[in-house]
């Protein structure tokens, strides 16, 4: 099959909705901007694979494409809870928590997660010193 086929895809899942592959049909609707088709895919495989980390993340950009925060950063948790190394998903959490206006301790908490996962994230090191300066 040629996953990059969408038709080839559709058919596929179309006969089998506990294939793996769903992430890839869904981040093709994802990337049409079809938000309610990337969320059916996603919410059928995920009733397959609760804790398949492509499927989930790709929740988590429709939510946040639809404006749903505490949704997105509800999947991103998850995300991170099966796949710790997730440094998109944990990008992404510190950006929703930012938005949501979450406390300055869980940010911190999630931006030291992302800089854990990429010791050269430039954001990550200056919130980090400005929080912790700002402790000192």
């Amino acid at each position: 099959m040629n996953l990059k086929n969408q038709i080839e895809l559709e058919l596929y899942f179309a006969d089998h909705f506990d294939t793996i592959l769903f992430p890839v049909l869904a981040d093709m609707y994802l990337e049409q901007d079809d938000l309610k088709r990337a969320r059916k895919v996603c919410d059928i495989g995920l009733k397959h694979h609760k804790n398949n980390s492509a499927g989930l993340f790709i929740l988590a950009q429709v939510e946040k494409a639809e404006g749903n925060y505490k949704e997105t950063e509800k999947s991103l948790e998850r995300i991170l809870l099966y796949t710790h190394d997730h440094l998109a998903a944990a990008e992404m959490l510190c950006e929703i928590q930012t938005v949501l206006g979450r406390a300055s301790n869980r940010l911190l908490k999630s931006w030291k997660h992302v800089l854990a996962l990429n010791p050269d994230h430039k954001t990550a090191q200056n919130f980090i010193s400005k929080v912790e300066g700002a402790d000192i």
